[in-house]
C-alpha cells in the first residue's frame, strides 16, 4: 500500500471520528438550549407563540390556526418491537389521554406481515379522530400512507433510531408521555408527503405503485449506507451506527445521472447519491437540506459525487459547515467532489446502472428509473405549538 493510500485511510478515520464527536457535542448543546428555554418560560410565565409570522397592530404575534377541537377517540398504532415493556407503555398513555383529553383510547399492534397500514385503516373505520404512530420511521411511513388525503389527524410517538419526521417538527423524542401530550394539546399542521415510483424503465416506473416518504428518499450511496448498517448496532448506539455503516460506501464509484424537471430542463451529473428531501434536519443537529421544509410544496434534490476519502470529506464539510466549503470552481478543478441542489415539486431521474433505493431509512429493490413528486399539505399532522415557528 503506497503512502497516498495510507494517508487517505487515515484521513477517512479521522474524519469519521470528528463527525461523531461533533454530532454528540451538537446534540448535547441542543438539549441544554431546550432545557434553558423551558426553564425561562416557566419562571417568567411566558406563553409559547403559535407561529413566528407577522405581528398584529399591537405588536403581538398573530395566531395562524384555530384552537384544536376536542378529541373523542385516540388510536395508537403500536410497533411492540420498539418498546421493552408494551404493557407499561399502554398504561402510561391511557393515563395521559384520560387526564388531558378524557377521550377513549385504543391500541392496534403492528405485525411483520402488516407493519401499520391495516391497523391505521381499522382505527379509522372504528371512528378514531387522532391516530398515533408509535414506533420508528417505518411505522410512521405506513400510518401516514393511509392517513394522507383524509381529515383524520396523525401524531407521532417516536421510538426508532432516526425518528426523522419527529425531529423536524419538534416532537419530544425520549418521553412517550410527553409526545402524547404534545399531540393532544398541539396544533394541526397540514404537511407535504413525497411519493416515489421506481423501475427498470420509465414505463415500469410509471406503472409501479407509489411509495410514500416523509423525510428523505434516495438512491446510491445513502441506500448502501443504510443497507450496511447493523440492526444490533443501531439498538446499542443509535443513529451513530449509520455513520459507521457509511464507511464502506466512501470508496464506491459515481455513475452517470440524468435529471428531468417539470420546467423542461435536463441536468446531467456524475454522482454517488441522489437525495429527495421533504425535510432536511438530521440527527445531531445537522441540516442536510436547508431549503426542505415540511409544508413548502416542493422537494429539495441533492446530487452529490466524490472521489475517495478526500472528496467525501469535502461533501461532509459542506453539510457540517457550508462556510468552509471550497468554491465550485476549485472543486471542479480538483475533480474531487460535486454537490448540486434543485428545488422542484417533481423530478424524473435515470441512472446508468441500477442503484439501491431507500425511503426514510427503509431499503427497497435496485432500480435505474425514478419518478418522484410531492403532494402538498395532504397529511394533517399534530405538532407541538412551538414547532411552527422553527419548522418554516
Amino acid at each position: 500500500m503506497d503512502l497516498g493510500a495510507v494517508l487517505s485511510i487515515i484521513g477517512l478515520v479521522v474524519g469519521v471520528v470528528a463527525i461523531v464527536l461533533l454530532a454528540l457535542v451538537l446534540r448535547s448543546l441542543g438539549r441544554h438550549r431546550r432545557e434553558l428555554a423551558e426553564l425561562r418560560a416557566a419562571t417568567t410565565g411566558a406563553i409559547p407563540v403559535v407561529d413566528g409570522g407577522e405581528a398584529g397592530a399591537g405588536g403581538e404575534p398573530t395566531a395562524q390556526e384555530d384552537p384544536p377541537a376536542r378529541l373523542k377517540k385516540v388510536a395508537v398504532v403500536l410497533n411492540p418491537s420498539k418498546f421493552a415493556d408494551a404493557d407499561a407503555f399502554r398504561a402510561r398513555l391511557r393515563e395521559v389521554v384520560e387526564r388531558v383529553e378524557e377521550a377513549e383510547i385504543a391500541f392496534y399492534e403492528t405485525t411483520v406481515e402488516d407493519p401499520g397500514q391495516g391497523q391505521a385503516r381499522e382505527a379509522i373505520s372504528e371512528g378514531a379522530d387522532l391516530v398515533m404512530a408509535a414506533g420508528g420511521d417505518g411505522t410512521v411511513r405506513m400510518v401516514a400512507s393511509v392517513l394522507a388525503g383524509t381529515d383524520v389527524r396523525m401524531g407521532i410517538i417516536p421510538s426508532g433510531t432516526g425518528n426523522l419526521l419527529a425531529r423536524n417538527v419538534d416532537v419530544p423524542l425520549e418521553d412517550p408521555a410527553a409526545a402524547m401530550t404534545a399531540a393532544l394539546t398541539g396544533q394541526d399542521r397540514h404537511v407535504d408527503v413525497g411519493w416515489l415510483q421506481t423501475g427498470g424503465s420509465i414505463a415500469e416506473a410509471s406503472a409501479a405503485s407509489p411509495q410514500i416518504f416523509l423525510v428523505i428518499a434516495g438512491f446510491g450511496a445513502d441506500a448502501e449506507m443504510i443497507g450496511h448498517t447493523d440492526d444490533g448496532m443501531k439498538k446499542r448506539i443509535g443513529w451513530i451506527a449509520y455513520v459507521l455503516g457509511g464507511v464502506r460506501t466512501v470508496m464506491g464509484r459515481s455513475v452517470d445521472v440524468v435529471l428531468d424537471l417539470p420546467d423542461g430542463t435536463r441536468h446531467t451529473h456524475r454522482a454517488r447519491t441522489v437525495l429527495l428531501g421533504n425535510v432536511g434536519r438530521l440527527p445531531g443537529g445537522f441540516v442536510l437540506m436547508p431549503g426542505a421544509t415540511v409544508d413548502n410544496g416542493r422537494l429539495e434534490i441533492v446530487v452529490a459525487g466524490w472521489r475517495g476519502a478526500a472528496g467525501f470529506s469535502q461533501v461532509v464539510t459542506e453539510v457540517v459547515n457550508p462556510r468552509l466549503v471550497p468554491s465550485r470552481r476549485t472543486r471542479i478543478a480538483n475533480r474531487l467532489s460535486t454537490m448540486e441542489r434543485y428545488h422542484s415539486p417533481a423530478v424524473q431521474v435515470v441512472t446508468a446502472a441500477p442503484q439501491p433505493v431507500q425511503l426514510d431509512g427503509d431499503t427497497d429493490d435496485e432500480a435505474t428509473h425514478f419518478i418522484a413528486r410531492v403532494d402538498p399539505g395532504v397529511l394533517r399532522l399534530r405538532v407541538p405549538v412551538s414547532s411552527r415557528s422553527r419548522g418554516r
